[in-house]
């Protein structure tokens, strides 16, 4: 693992940009990534294949994103990416009112 992942400090972190958030099941815990530095931090965690090219990819996409050298966006779609390829993405159902939302637009359109 990269020294800058390792010695990521949070609490030291500039305000990230919010993202909407996902869970993952890791080590039998669930996790709510809503962050790079939650990405981070989960990328720290023993996964099921830690050598997936995926996973090492979303390694060095928050590490460039650490470095100020990708967008946020970028980084957190490649550990979405990672995590959905090695079954940790949990999704969720759609809302009641997200259903009710979409029935609207729909009826606008």
């Amino acid at each position: 693992m990269s020294s800058r992942l390792t010695a990521f400090n949070p609490w030291r972190a500039t305000k990230m940009t919010a993202f909407i958030p996902i869970t993952i099941s890791l080590n039998d815990k669930s996790m709510v990534i809503a962050s790079i530095a939650d990405a981070a931090k989960a990328l720290q965690q023993p996964w099921p294949s830690m050598d997936r090219p995926s996973r090492l990819e979303a390694i060095r996409m928050i590490e460039e994103c650490l470095a100020g050298h990708c967008t946020h966006q970028a980084a957190f779609a490649a550990f979405k990416a990672a995590a959905t390829e090695q079954g940790l993405h949990k999704q969720k159902p759609p809302s009641v009112g997200l259903k009710e939302f979409d029935g609207v637009a729909e009826d606008m359109m």
